[in-house]
């Protein structure tokens, strides 16, 4: 039982581990370093830029703490020497855990030669290629680029160069205003930058609750970035040593950078797939709902399938695409899927916003009678204690059985927090049996407690 996987992100290493913890023979395909992008240039690097950026505006605000201290400065080789420090011990782990399960990992670049046949053009030189039982492809996605644009232009940046911490710059306009451009909005303006962000839609956080965007726009701003909300950049040129934007108002923007954080689109093109006869819409990969593309034993899983382009979302596809591969082999066992709708989506912004599920708004769009309750952490005492008193718990459940259909939380700790919450809709616990449940004081956890005891009232169950 041979397993072949074509990608060594998050998706794919997972998905080669439990290939091999399941007995399978491995072959983990990867061309630069195991990790993919979000150890390697998305999620690890942000989250450790961000820290240091937390820590900077913890000393800027450390007299409201009773506290003297002089505000952090930025050693940006200091700063980058941690992110490449994480980053390479992470890997190395990763490179480990292949080491024990036995997964031979091949450095290259992976194509289609058949349905399930992999040429490798080696890192080192030469071909190999592979013939697999069962093939998972897993090549993620990469960053969009606006076609106005040019991004080989010296002071455009994307995400990639935002987190190779060249430098810190000035003033920085941040082309997109979702969760990367948010993110980074966050941290350079921690950092000292002078931050304007702009985005197409009317609001931040297209497609999120308006609670939710008003409140994260809202302590953005107080760190001193501006937003241009309904614009577009239309043009961008270098004059000087400063680039200068003009936008579709008209307006014109002078910064240092022009950081174009648009999104990402998945990597399908260029690996064989639809020469092989697979069914693409348009750079994403089609499969069912058991990861199955059209091709017998040929699975597709993370950003290449599009959907929620989230790392801990590929992580677990690549997971269940393994054990259904292997279901296939053996001939036996069930196929299992996964549940969308229970899984959080985090922007690690100050303050912290986590959702799951559905807002109130899609709920009624589809068709289900609910209530909201809303518990702010302003009467929270570990989070007054921590002057992180900010945000709310908004709970979204079905009204008559207390079912919980979503949550949204922007506030201290929110990435861990949901947790709770997306557990308890995994399991179908409902707001009564959550406010029922002892949560211990004094933690921010109390207030997902207060939420869901106002939410069982108005639910009356």
């Amino acid at each position: 039982m041979r397993i072949v996987v074509l990608g060594g992100g998050p998706g794919g290493y997972s998905a080669a581990f439990e290939a091999a913890r399941l007995g399978a023979e491995v072959v983990l395909i990867e061309r630069e370093r195991l990790g993919g992008t979000c150890l390697n240039w998305g999620c690890i690097p942000t989250k450790t830029i961000l820290r240091s950026a937390h820590i900077v505006a913890d000393t800027r605000n450390a007299a409201a703490y009773g506290l003297n201290a002089t505000v952090a400065s930025v050693d940006i080789s200091g700063l980058r020497a941690r992110k490449e420090g994480v980053v390479d011990e992470l890997v190395s782990q990763i490179e480990g855990s292949a080491k024990r399960l036995k997964v031979r990992v091949v450095l290259g670049e992976g194509k289609l030669a058949g349905p399930k046949t992999v040429e490798v053009t080696l890192a080192g030189g030469g071909t190999e290629t592979f013939e697999g039982d069962a093939v998972i492809l897993a090549t993620g996605s990469i960053v969009f680029k606006l076609p106005n644009i040019d991004h080989d232009m010296e002071g455009v940046w994307t995400s990639d160069d935002a987190v190779a911490l060249g430098d810190i710059p000035k003033d920085i306009l941040i082309i997109g205003g979702g969760v990367i451009g948010l993110e980074f909005a966050c941290a350079y303006a921690a950092f000292g930058s002078k931050v304007t962000v702009v985005e197409l839609m009317e609001q931040v956080l297209p497609g999120n609750d308006k609670r939710v965007v008003k409140a994260t726009q809202s302590a953005l701003e107080e760190m001193g970035v501006e937003f241009l909300l309904g614009d577009a950049v239309e043009s961008v040129e270098r004059v000087g040593d400063r680039m200068r934007s003009t936008l579709r108002s008209g307006s014109v923007v002078e910064s240092g950078i022009v950081m174009s954080a648009v999104g990402r689109v998945p990597n399908g093109l260029g690996f064989g797939f639809e020469e092989a006869g697979i069914e693409m819409d348009r750079r994403a990969v089609k499969v069912d709902e058991h990861l199955r593309t059209n091709l017998p034993g040929v699975y597709a899983i993370g950003d290449l399938i599009g959907g929620m382009m989230l790392a801990h979302v590929a992580d677990e596809e690549g997971i269940i695409a393994a054990r259904n591969a292997v279901v296939e082999l053996k001939g036996e066992g069930h196929a299992e899927t996964l549940r969308y709708d229970c899984i959080p989506a985090c922007v690690y912004t100050f303050p912290n916003v986590a959702v799951v599920g559905s807002s109130r708004d899609g709920a009624k769009e589809r068709g289900v009678d609910v209530v909201q309750a809303v518990a702010k952490f302003a009467a929270n005492g570990k989070a007054l204690g921590e002057g992180e008193a900010d945000g709310f718990v908004q709970i979204v459940a079905e009204k008559g059985t207390g079912r919980i259909v979503g949550c949204q939380i922007v506030g201290p700790h929110a990435v861990e927090t949901i947790h709770e919450v997306a557990l308890a809709m995994s399991q179908d616990i409902g707001v009564r049996q959550v406010a029922e449940m002892v949560h211990a004081h004094p933690t921010v956890s109390e207030v997902i407690k207060m939420a869901c005891a106002d939410a069982a009232g108005k639910c009356g169950c």
